[in-house]
């Protein structure tokens, strides 16, 4: 990298470089010469010298009643270097309260279409991390649609994949459809879904701060995003969970 856009990355303006850098190869200067050496305006000079020296990278004597203006030694770009850092860590919270409280924000979308829902659901879990919570109440309305079961047969896979730890209840209702579904997956029959009698509203999904609400008789989905909202949806589903049938 050359040395302006070195100096550069350290706050300094492109003017301000090539001042300091003309500074450093011509010793102690009057602004003539040094005009001349950085390319940079008369009337700006006084200006970029000020700057130069309130940042620690120049000084001045005078010398028979004329100013002569000098470099800084440049290991005080290391010390520049140090400050921003120190800016830095010192903005560091302030910055990271501004990333939760983005996070914190709630917004709710509206999905039309298998395909969208689909790409949805896959979208959802793509950065899933290892025993990670994913919740489900199930309908059992989505096995009566070939094209559906057939999705999540393939979505399920993928969650296993992503070694989630996927709870799901279903209405008392739909256990011999679930049984015949996954009549080849003990895995989904003994550790993934159990049997309540409640009665769900529509089919819902928690996973991190999402609320996934399916009509799939319209194909239609709702997002909610709202770390609150998918609190209590959990702590709600944890209470079934316990109480409900193996």
């Amino acid at each position: 990298m050359e040395p302006n856009e070195l100096l550069k990355e350290t706050g300094l303006t492109e003017r301000e470089s090539k001042v300091y850098l003309a500074l450093l190869e011509l010793g102690s200067t009057t602004t003539g010469p040094l005009v001349k050496k950085s390319k940079v305006p008369n009337s700006k000079i006084y200006e970029i010298l000020e700057s130069l020296h309130n940042k620690g990278l120049s000084s001045w004597i005078i010398k028979g009643k004329i100013k002569y203006f000098q470099g800084a030694n440049p290991k005080k770009i290391l010390t520049l270097f140090k400050e921003k850092e120190r800016e830095i860590e010192r903005l560091l919270p302030e910055l990271e309260s501004k990333q939760l409280s983005a996070k914190e924000k709630q917004s709710v979308e509206i999905y039309q279409g298998k395909k969208s829902i689909f790409a949805l659901f896959h979208e959802l879990i793509e950065d899933a991390k290892k025993n990670e919570l994913y919740y489900s109440f199930s309908l059992g309305k989505e096995h009566e649609d070939k094209q559906i079961e057939s999705f999540y047969k393939n979505f399920g896979e993928k969650r296993e994949r992503k070694r989630l730890i996927v709870k799901i209840l279903a209405n008392k209702i739909t256990e011999e459809i679930f049984k015949k579904v996954y009549s080849d997956s003990l895995y989904v029959l003994k550790r993934i879904v159990r049997y309540t009698d409640f009665s769900f509203p529509q089919g819902i999904t928690i996973f991190r701060n999402n609320i996934i609400m399916i009509d799939w008789e319209n194909s239609t989905a709702i997002l909610i995003q709202s770390r609150k909202i998918a609190e209590e949806y959990k702590r709600f589903f944890e209470h079934l969970w316990k109480i409900a049938k193996k």
